[in-house]
């Protein structure tokens, strides 16, 4: 924080002017650079054997941690809708991020007792005949002081779609996880007494009927962990004795005895620990926690899709959410830097991909959403990037990777092949189960067998008005075209090549004009684009083989762009997410392949 002094009444703010255009998935704004994003569930209800067994549709919620050599994530699953009983959650873990384990079940759908009556404040609770639980949590794992990893879900009821806490609550369950990947025996670390539960009443023991000790001071050592059990504010309620903050904010434009949504928090310092919350909420403690000043920071553009920060290995922070004002149109994903942990300032996109979202679903809201990290205190996690979680859609579960320093601009041209380089840096990569972008010996293979999604491997590179690019790659012959593409630092493309049938084309403005044949063997496509002149020259295996105007003017070129399918469009604020199920989305389709062994690009003098 040197070289600014920080006033008693400054919660973190974003500086900046520039703001997503939600007609563009990415929000038209420069790229976070090197992020490689790896999808970890591709929910599928009518061949769930492909995904997680349970064919459930609903998936959000995801948060993740780093212990003992894997990546963790839990998320909760729902049939079909928002807070719909038989809900479980799942648990998934990692090596790299890349490769994920199938989950496994570590909550299991719970059947509330028939007829019980449930009481609070007077109100009464009749539960119909089998009836089954929700699960919601803000938060999952706590990694112990003693090495103990715990994970924690909450069972609620949910009549008619409502939330599943308050007089709903039945209580928070946990279990530890052991180092292979097995589960512990489920109990309740906390009971919704106020809602009228009790042991008697409930499918599991309290944690202190284990026999295990060392499991009973893990529990114990959470309930002590008021950054931790703040996480349990909007379930558990004012009524909690492990809720700290008990405060309640204005939202929605209204004051009512709503708690603040979906904390998580990094510190500055020692003493000074940030707080955010939904909504755009912030705060600030000068003590660790035990006094705070919070508002509503309305630079932080955002609604009810969590946020999240970090004190980066380099000294820096970042925080990363959903730079939108429309609930229901959750994109995109994007990052903001800070020097000093207040002021936050240079935005761009993390994830700027809308794919189709395949299932309806009740409050199925578009785009990357309810976002969490690795948390501070876990010495373990990685320090040469951020790890985060989140839902696409409220569909499938991501993880994404961004490299630290978290920068928004290139600051080097990449050249050579891809050997020793498992994130493909500083390459920006999205890849999903069925259509990959992969690192393979010293090439980067590009794969997809997706009817719907594709695969991208974007290279962002220092702004040129004039650029050359050297690509040696290899594929077959294919109908559907592999797509590459220059564009600017705002996604506005200039040129477009695709690879199809044999044959390389380009996009002369609206025509798609022929260049040369490309066979199965290896060749190398190379082009010099002109952004003053507006054309490209192009070359194969060294030799000239045409020149084409571009599509659109730009005054540079910043990004080079491999793709599987051709660029979608975002759902834009006048689609409301209620599109029906998509047909024939279950099953993979005949697998395309591209190899591409080498990249060399330049500025031209």
């Amino acid at each position: 924080m040197a070289g600014y002094k920080m006033s008693e009444n400054e919660t973190p703010r974003y500086t900046g002017k520039v703001f997503a255009d939600l007609s563009k998935s990415d929000g038209g704004l420069k790229h976070t650079v090197g992020v490689s994003s790896y999808q970890i569930l591709r929910a599928n209800r009518n061949h769930p054997e492909l995904a997680d067994d349970a064919g459930y549709t609903y998936n959000h919620a995801p948060d993740m941690t780093y212990w003992f050599g894997y990546f963790w994530v839990q998320y909760l699953s729902n049939p079909k809708d928002e807070h719909e009983p038989g809900g479980i959650s799942f648990i998934a873990r990692s090596k790299d991020g890349i490769a994920w384990e199938k989950p496994t079940v570590s909550f299991p759908k719970v059947l509330l007792p028939h007829g019980e009556n449930i009481c609070k404040d007077g109100a009464v609770i009749r539960i119909p005949e089998n009836t089954y639980a929700v699960m919601h949590q803000r938060t999952a794992f706590y990694s112990a002081p003693n090495g103990r990893l715990l994970t924690t879900g909450f069972y609620g009821y949910s009549p008619d779609h409502a939330v599943p806490w308050e007089n709903n609550g039945l209580g928070r369950v946990v279990r530890e996880v052991y180092r292979d990947g097995t589960l512990g025996p489920i109990y309740f670390i906390y009971i919704m007494r106020s809602s009228g539960w009790n042991e008697a009443s409930l499918p599991y023991p309290e944690y202190g009927k284990s026999e295990d000790s060392g499991f009973i001071n893990a529990c114990n050592a959470l309930l002590k962990d008021k950054f931790e059990t703040q996480q349990w504010a909007e379930e558990h309620g004012n009524d909690c004795e492990y809720v700290a903050l008990k405060t309640h904010c204005e939202v929605y434009g209204r004051s009512d005895n709503k708690p603040y949504q979906a904390f998580t928090r990094y510190h500055i310092n020692k003493d000074t620990v940030v707080a955010l919350w939904k909504h755009g909420i912030t705060g600030i403690s000068f003590d660790n926690g035990e006094n705070w000043l919070i508002k509503k920071e309305p630079s932080f553009v955002t609604t009810g899709a969590k946020a999240w920060g970090e004190k980066t290995s380099d000294g820096k922070f970042a925080l990363f959410y959903i730079n939108s004002i429309s609930s229901e149109h959750r994109y995109p994903l994007v990052s903001v830097t800070s020097e000093n942990g207040i002021e936050f300032d240079d935005i761009a996109a993390v994830f700027g991909e809308v794919p189709p979202r395949r299932y309806e679903g009740l409050n199925k809201d578009y785009g990357p959403q309810y976002i969490r990290g690795i948390c501070e205190e876990n010495a373990e996690k990685p320090s040469d990037a951020v790890w985060l979680t989140y839902s696409v859609n409220k569909e499938d579960i991501w993880v994404s990777r961004i490299p630290v320093p978290v920068k928004s601009e290139a600051d080097e041209f990449f050249g050579g092949n891809f050997e020793n380089n498992r994130y493909l840096e500083p390459w920006n990569i999205y890849s999903s189960k069925w259509a990959k972008a992969e690192n393979v010996g010293t090439a980067m293979v590009i794969t997809d067998k997706d009817p719907l999604d594709y695969a991208i491997a974007e290279l962002n590179f220092p702004e040129c008005e004039k650029f050359r690019c050297d690509i040696e790659l290899q594929c077959s012959r294919y109908d559907s075209a592999l797509e590459i593409e220059l564009a600017d630092s705002n996604g506005i493309v200039c040129e477009r090549f695709y690879i199809e049938k044999g044959r390389v084309f380009g996009r002369n403005t609206s025509i798609k004009q022929y260049i040369h044949d490309f066979d199965e063997n290896k060749h190398t496509l190379s082009f010099e684009q002109d952004c003053v002149l507006c054309e490209t020259e192009v070359f194969i295996d060294g030799k000239k083989a045409g020149k084409i105007r571009n599509i659109q003017k730009v005054n540079s070129v910043s990004r080079l762009i491999f793709r599987t399918k051709p660029h979608r469009s975002a759902p834009g604020t006048d689609v409301r997410p209620i599109i029906p199920d998509i047909e024939n989305c279950d099953l993979p389709t005949e697998e395309r392949k591209y190899t591409v062994f080498s990249v060399f690009t330049a500025r031209i003098t």
